[in-house]
């Protein structure tokens, strides 16, 4: 690892696996110059108390994996214990890799409930997912950052607006549009795309059955896994027999951004009252506006009047085919040059490496005194 700076970066996901902001933020911190130590969620290790540290293919992350030192069902049947124990656990953990400079957590599911114990010089606990029970603390970090307004207060945290931070861009998507251009269109033959779980229980299959049926000459692609076709789901069945609808099954980011710039218009169809949380964002939103292609999508919060989507005009609508019928009526407009130009800028100027910037200054870390002191 870099002589830099050192930080730990607190997950509920681990390392090892599809990459999420988290991640990507981890990402952000080694490339200007960090010691990142990624912490994995607890894990059965085969020994209690168990600490181990490996090398990832990202230069200056390390990955932390560890079992706790006491039973872990301590966490369901005694909190209060669970949680002075994780103090320790804390401090086991910085005698291990040495006391951070910055603790940055993530884990709305509060393994570590207080953040004081890591003797970090700055923590910050951004909530990227609602918690799981409400007001469960802000874990006496030093900043709250979060993703929606009412993950703040479910917390029992304080609003303020420079604390809010949407999602961000993933590198992939970053790439790709700095080095793709828009690809050329048919507006006789359009191609719709989607990406997500297919077997989600939010997706609004009846509407994009409707798109389908209107619009024999559109091809509709929908990437990611799905269940078999079966009684239960009568939309999804008839869907996968018409010969305009394509399903490859799951495909690999990066196989998909090799076939984005044919894509004329990106769909979000969901059913607002199915949706975990209620209908407030999507990191897909972001990498479909990279790609400079009209998005046609559900009503979301964090997108409630903006001009660069073709959106619901509130979550009780359920008039989505009548958009993509309006868009594609209109398709030359709709991806003109300039709006498509604007479409990719904004995605662009939401990148991780953006958002870590307005973190940092925000939080008041200077990464050249830490790195004066750590030399």
């Amino acid at each position: 690892m870099s002589t830099g700076p050192l930080a730990f970066v607190i997950s509920p996901q681990p390392w090892a696996g599809f990459h999420v902001s988290k991640h990507h933020y981890a990402i952000a911190l080694a490339d200007c110059g960090w010691r990142v130590v990624f912490i994995d969620p607890p894990t059965d290790l085969g020994s209690a108390g168990r600490i181990e540290m490996h090398a990832t293919d990202i230069p200056g992350i390390t990955s932390l994996r560890y079992q706790t030192f006491f039973p872990y069902k301590l966490k369901f049947r005694a909190r209060w214990l669970f949680d002075r124990l994780m103090r320790r656990q804390a401090r086991r953990l910085v005698t291990k890799v040495g006391k951070p400079d910055l603790v940055w957590d993530f884990d709305n599911a509060y393994q570590f409930r207080d953040l004081r114990p890591f003797s970090a010089k700055t923590t910050l606990f951004h909530l990227v997912d609602d918690v799981s029970s409400p007001n469960m603390g802000t874990k006496h970090a030093d900043h709250l950052f979060y993703l929606h307004p009412s993950f703040a207060t479910h917390a029992g945290g304080v609003v303020h607006p420079d604390h809010h931070v949407g999602h961000g861009l993933g590198r992939a998507h970053e790439t790709a549009a700095r080095n793709t251009d828009f690809g050329t269109p048919n507006p006789d033959q359009p191609h719709i795309g989607f990406v997500g779980n297919l077997a989600a229980a939010w997706i609004d299959w009846d509407a994009i059955e409707i798109m389908l049926t209107r619009h024999p000459q559109a091809r509709f692609t929908f990437w990611g896994p799905h269940p078999a076709p079966d009684a239960a789901n009568t939309a999804l069945t008839q869907i996968v027999a018409r010969p305009n609808a394509f399903l490859p099954g799951l495909t690999a980011p990066a196989q998909i951004l090799t076939q984005a710039s044919s894509v004329d218009v990106w769909l979000v169809p969901f059913i607002a009252d199915k949706l975990l949380g209620g209908p407030l964002n999507s990191h897909k939103i972001l990498e479909y506006l990279s790609t400079g292609k009209v998005v046609v999508m559900s009503w979301l919060d964090a997108y409630s009047g903006n001009p660069l989507v073709h959106m619901l005009p509130d979550r009780h609508s359920t008039a989505l085919a009548e958009v993509l019928d309006q868009v594609l009526a209109n398709l030359s407009t709709a991806n003109n040059l300039q709006s498509m130009e604007e479409r990719r800028a904004y995605a662009m100027a939401r990148t991780y490496d953006q958002h870590l910037a307005h973190i940092l200054r925000v939080a008041k870390i200077d990464i050249q005194d830490l790195h004066s002191n750590a030399a």
